[in-house]
């Protein structure tokens, strides 16, 4: 008896670590910006930036759309998918009783080393908030949130918790999402929430992080709509 011929391990392994090597990089570009929401993603374009077939871009595509990134339309194909408020607004809810839990967690575990590295991760935000790069800023405050995660000393929260940095803030248009004020106002949250901490103060913690991500979801979902308005006023004007 006949049996199909398969293809040799290494080979079928080297075929799995390129498709995963695409599938980062295209949603790198799309964490970045350098492939922004609503834009059309191009099989061929991706794959001489990539210098790949089009197979392993058409996979990471795939997943991509699996994953809420992308999405694929009849007639239109693969676009980089843009946030919808509820959408923003749910990811908001989760990521407060998240944090809430992982607050709560961390103080249990918290010691001299780990106080040291938020404080430090407070400094790092304080010190970006006079600089107009939106993004540094971003990423400054994602990793205090995270280092918290870490602190609490459970993987699953922390990687749930990165997967809805990524789904709210990273993947989405920055310019004007943050203005002076609110980053001044963020990090004086930051610095109530690393007092109640320190002090082991729990109620308090607990409190001044479910307020700042109130804020912070107040101030996305004020960004979102303004886009929305804008884009609904672009289109009556081209109908018109």
């Amino acid at each position: 008896m006949a049996y199909p011929l398969r293809k040799p391990k290494a080979k079928m392994k080297g075929m799995e670590n390129l498709s995963a090597r695409v599938y980062h990089e295209i949603k790198g570009f799309i964490l970045r910006n350098e492939i922004m929401p609503g834009q059309k993603l191009q099989h061929q374009e991706l794959s001489e930036r990539l210098g790949v077939s089009r197979t392993p871009v058409r996979e990471a595509l795939t997943r991509l759309v699996q994953e809420g990134y992308v999405s694929l339309l009849p007639n239109r194909g693969f676009i980089c998918k843009e946030i919808r408020l509820q959408e923003a607004e749910e990811l908001y809810d989760l990521r407060e009783a998240l944090e809430a839990f992982a607050v709560e967690k961390a103080i249990e575990n918290l010691n001299d080393e780990a106080l040291e590295k938020l404080r430090q991760k407070v400094e790092l935000y304080g010190h970006d908030i006079q600089k107009r790069f939106t993004r540094e800023r971003l990423i400054y405050d994602q990793e205090l949130h995270l280092e918290i995660a870490e602190i609490a000393g459970n993987e699953t929260l922390k990687r749930t918790l990165r997967q809805v940095f990524e789904r709210i803030i990273l993947k989405r248009k920055t310019d004007g999402l943050y203005d002076l004020a609110r980053g001044v106002s963020a990090h004086q949250e930051h610095l109530r929430l690393l007092d109640a901490m320190r002090k082991r103060n729990v109620e308090e913690a607990v409190k001044v992080i479910r307020t700042h991500i109130q804020e912070g979801k107040k101030n996305v979902l004020a960004d979102l709509k303004q886009r929305k308005e804008i884009r609904d006023f672009h289109l009556i004007e081209s109908e018109s």
